[in-house]
């Protein structure tokens, strides 16, 4: 059953992951992301998915906006509440993405190049930003 269950995940995520610039990195914490918002399998939207370089390093990191996922069972991910839904951010390391930060907020969009800026809203509309700082990503 688990089989069943982790091979859904991976045949309804992947194909709305998998574009020329995804890495397997990419694809493989998408597949996670989505199973644990959804406890099994669902979809997410192409802009709540962005493989970006977001440290200024010139490797392409990752942004998952949950407010973008939309579970096989018929709702939304189990990480959205009323306003807001957690972003979770990985920075590449080696040929790996780890998580360096959970945030919540919703309309995610990045901006610029270089060290781009991460912005949002949070709980009662009120727009912020956040941007890598080297060592973690800090609120602007």
């Amino acid at each position: 059953m688990r089989l069943f269950a982790l091979l859904s995940v991976v045949l309804c995520a992947v194909p709305i992951a998998a574009s020329s610039q995804s890495s397997n990195a990419a694809a493989y914490v998408l597949n996670q992301e989505i199973s644990s918002a959804c406890g099994g399998s669902g979809s997410i939207s192409p802009g709540s998915f962005i493989e970006k370089d977001l440290t200024g390093d010139g490797r392409l990191d990752l942004l998952v906006a949950h407010e973008g996922v939309s579970c096989s069972s018929g709702g939304r991910s189990g990480f959205c509440g009323a306003q807001v839904c957690s972003v979770n951010l990985y920075v590449r390391e080696g040929d790996l993405l780890k998580s360096k930060g959970q945030f919540l907020g919703g309309g995610v969009r990045v901006e610029g190049g270089g060290v781009p800026l991460i912005r949002m809203y949070a709980h009662g509309g009120k727009q912020t930003a956040l941007r890598w700082n080297g060592q973690s990503f800090a609120w602007q």
